[in-house]
């Protein structure tokens, strides 16, 4: 198999905390939107069973609101805060992303994992960096200048072909 491209990428703090914050700029209106959604369906039947007397439904539910709220706001820093601290992180962990016509391998040294195409979620490009995103939560960052095979333009051809109504 020919290699057609291939991108060795440093994890940093940095690096980190650029992806959160384009993450946020992309999903949080999402994110928002539907927490929004389900506390207005919580305080509607909090209030339904108060007006009918059901006065320990009408405080279960605000129990369930209080923990659903509590879930939302400190849920997301909980993981932000667990993920900038881990290994990958601050070990600065260098990840090496080789493409194929069918498929990548990402590797960093002790682990590979190969992936067809498909399997990619959705690709976001910035002007110095892409974002391959495995699911909702999890990404690979690939920086543009850092191709020892290929080019970042010829990359966003390629993949493109392979993924155009992901990107």
């Amino acid at each position: 198999m020919e290699i057609r491209f291939q991108n060795t990428t440093e994890y940093n703090i940095n690096e980190y905390k650029k992806f959160v914050e384009f993450h946020a700029q992309k999903y949080n209106l999402k994110y928002h939107l539907y927490t929004i959604f389900i506390m207005a369906l919580l305080i509607f039947c909090m209030i339904l069973q108060f007006s009918y007397g059901n006065i320990a439904l009408g405080i279960g539910f605000v129990f369930v609101l209080a923990i659903f709220l509590f879930y939302r706001v400190l849920h997301p820093l909980f993981l932000t805060k667990k993920e900038a601290n881990s290994k990958k992180v601050q070990k600065k962990m260098k990840n090496t992303y080789t493409f194929y016509d069918d498929f990548t391998i990402i590797s960093n040294g002790k682990d590979s994992v190969k992936l067809k195409y498909y399997r990619f979620y959705k690709i976001f490009e910035e002007n110095d960096r892409f974002y391959l995103y495995l699911d909702k939560n999890h990404s690979y960052i690939l920086l543009k200048n850092n191709f020892s095979i290929g080019n970042a333009d010829e990359f966003y051809s390629f993949i493109k072909k392979k993924l155009w109504r992901k990107i």
